[in-house]
């Protein structure tokens, strides 16, 4: 922190003298985005799994039920659903759903009828069901407002499919559609209040009468409920990238200067070799050492992909190769501890050192039979997190 407020105060001294020694000219400079809203680092498998329990009151909608008035078609239901969120504005739900159904036929002798035949001449159905359907949950306030892990209300509608089967004889099953909305309250860390409203459609035969207008039944559903999610929970941000991109930009740049450098030596050693000689009276054979320092290839955080001016970097590195063609070179992969699981940083160190060694071999034709990759994992011996994110290139022989 020290350090980006000495930057910082440095930046602003050297504007304001540039100010008031010309008055005509316009500094600018670079702002730099510190955080994406919506940029989270995914967790493992195990992370953000939740279990849901909740209750109310539903109504049956078949083919017949309108004989009878709403109020009477109206019976107890319950939920219980596991669950788990991939991202912040997406997740899988398994969920059990369903108690009792409640409705009205004109036909005394059809399925699941209860009592004698009322006034209107119609009768009273009831049946007891489940229905089990797996859903896609869709998180809007993630999805359009970015991951905020302290919003206190968010929407999440939902779609899936399943089937039900009724309890009550004669048992049926029948396929069915759901969709809906979870109104949900954020109360705690790892509790909240649910609100969900729900319908389901489902085949005719749901509710033992075969016919009607529409060839299909439905429920619809209002439910409250809480939701317990379970360790790990959240989604853990990327670190702001700030200092150390000015740091990144500068070391780079002087790699560049480094490889221009060697150029210039390299057409400097051509010319004094091409310079007519007088007399020659020994002749000396000088080996040059293939041994090369490390050659540092860097990367940015939970990325194993490489960046244009990193693969201009490679050329210099791929130019001094081929001068030594029976020479080897081993190429480790490291990433930074701070973040990420070991698992995953052993994958993105491979990763990281698989992309440098094929950069070298396709864009600039050094054999693979020279590279070979190693994967030294999340690391934290380089100083900075940045500078652990890194791939360095040694020379094997």
């Amino acid at each position: 922190m020290k350090k980006i407020l000495m930057l910082l105060a440095l930046a602003g001294l050297t504007s304001g003298a540039w100010a008031q020694n010309s008055t005509s000219e316009v500094v600018e400079y670079e702002v730099i985005q510190v955080q994406d809203k919506y940029q989270v680092i995914t967790n493992p498998f195990w992370s953000n799994w939740f279990f849901s329990i909740g209750g109310g009151a539903e109504a049956t909608f078949g083919d017949n039920d309108k004989a009878g008035s709403f109020g009477k078609r109206i019976s107890p239901t319950l939920n219980i659903s596991v669950g788990k969120w991939f991202t912040p504005g997406l997740g899988l739900r398994l969920q059990y759903s369903g108690l009792q159904a409640r409705g009205f036929t004109y036909d005394g002798g059809a399925d699941y009828v209860k009592g004698a035949e009322l006034k209107d001449g119609y009768y009273k159905q009831r049946f007891d069901y489940m229905n089990l359907h797996g859903d896609v949950m869709f998180n809007l306030n993630a999805l359009f407002g970015g991951y905020n892990q302290h919003r206190v209300y968010e929407v999440i509608p939902y779609v899936g499919a399943g089937f039900t089967h009724n309890y009550s004889k004669p048992h049926r099953e029948a396929l069915s559609v759901n969709a809906g909305i979870i109104n949900k309250f954020r109360i705690s860390n790892a509790i909240d209040i649910n609100l969900e409203l729900s319908a389901m459609g489902v085949e005719d035969k749901f509710d033992g009468e075969v016919g009607g207008d529409h060839g299909y039944d439905g429920v619809l559903s209002a439910t409250v409920g809480l939701t317990y999610r379970f360790p790990a929970r959240g989604f853990r941000r990327p670190m702001p990238q700030l200092i150390s991109q000015i740091e990144l930009a500068a070391m780079q740049d002087k790699l560049a200067m480094m490889g221009a450098q060697n150029a210039q030596l390299k057409n400097a050693l051509i010319q004094a070799e091409n310079q007519p000689v007088a007399e020659v009276t020994e002749t000396e054979v000088i080996v040059p050492d293939p041994d090369i320092a490390p050659r540092t290839v860097f990367f940015t955080i939970g990325s194993a992909e490489l960046s244009p001016r990193e693969i201009m970097n490679l050329s210099y590195l791929a130019e001094q190769m081929k001068q030594f063609p029976n020479a080897t070179y081993t190429v480790n992969g490291y990433a930074d501890s701070a973040t990420g699981t070991p698992a995953f940083n052993k994958e993105l160190s491979l990763k990281r050192a698989q992309a440098v060694k094929n950069a070298l071999v396709k864009n600039y034709g050094i054999s693979a039979d020279r590279l070979s990759i190693d994967a030294g994992g999340g690391v934290d011996k380089f100083g900075q997190p940045i500078l652990n994110r890194v791939v360095l290139v040694k020379s094997a022989n």
